[in-house]
């Protein structure tokens, strides 16, 4: 049995030695009943985990891990993909930043669209949303034994995000109504270390939109012939293409 999962940011490692916070803590001894001395894994959302063994049993306020050995990029892909999705109401991003980090997502960037129903008029708002997520992503890096915590990107319109991306990583646009390829076809692979994916709303993107991603670089794929929910699409196609690049295989 693989040992459990925490997290504990990179400033709470002092020396050979890992304290994990009250919540983590908690977690450890009243909720999984881990015994004082069993293995457990600490991973510090930037990449790193430190294997060892867990100190601190029930009625001790501090509880600590003495490290063993350190991984480095532990569960993480080899690719950076960065999921541009569009953003929803509701709880239906959290689904899409849940389950695009359990497939390797690195950094997720809601994006507002001609046909997104979320209007950007109350900054505050917006900011919960975004800590919201943030909260989504930790879990879930823990729960599918990743290092990395992925980026949640403040709420941003298409045009900006198309006009940032690095024109030599591999851009993907996922629409199926614009003679678009499909990903099966191997001999288009080469080494690419960045991967930037972008994904519509409920109703889909525009033409026009469709349109300024293509003269940006992007190239259109498809996800077969049939339609998926806007919280579907995205983590399956983060799962399509990393499959693709050889990650899932």
């Amino acid at each position: 049995m693989e040992p459990p999962v925490f997290f504990a940011p990179p400033d709470a490692v002092d020396g050979d030695t890992v304290t994990l916070s009250k919540e983590e803590a908690h977690h450890a001894r009243n909720v999984l009943r881990i015994k004082e001395f069993a293995q457990v894994i600490v991973v510090d959302g930037m990449g790193t985990a430190y294997r060892g063994s867990l100190n601190g049993s029930k009625g001790r306020k501090e509880v600590t891990v003495k490290i063993q050995n350190v991984i480095r990029n532990f569960g993480e892909p080899f690719v950076k993909l960065t999921l541009a999705a569009g953003f929803s109401e509701g709880y239906k991003f959290d689904y899409v930043v849940q389950q695009g980090t359990e497939v390797g997502a690195s950094a997720f960037i809601p994006v507002l669209t001609e046909k997104s129903k979320f209007k950007m008029d109350n900054p505050v708002k917006a900011a919960s949303r975004i800590k919201r997520l943030e909260r989504v992503a930790m879990s879930a890096m823990k729960q599918c034994r990743r290092s990395y915590c992925p980026k949640i990107s403040p709420i941003t319109r298409l045009d900006e995000f198309i006009k940032s991306v690095d024109r030599g990583a591999l851009n993907l646009v996922f629409h199926p109504d614009v003679s678009p390829k499909n990903l099966n076809s191997k001999d288009q692979i080469r080494e690419f270390k960045s991967v930037n994916l972008l994904v519509g709303p409920e109703s889909g993107f525009s033409d026009n939109e469709v349109e300024k991603a293509v003269a940006a670089g992007f190239k259109t794929v498809t996800m077969g012939k049939r339609l998926m929910r806007a919280e579907t699409a995205a983590p399956v196609a983060c799962a399509l293409v990393l499959n693709w690049l050889g990650e899932l295989s």
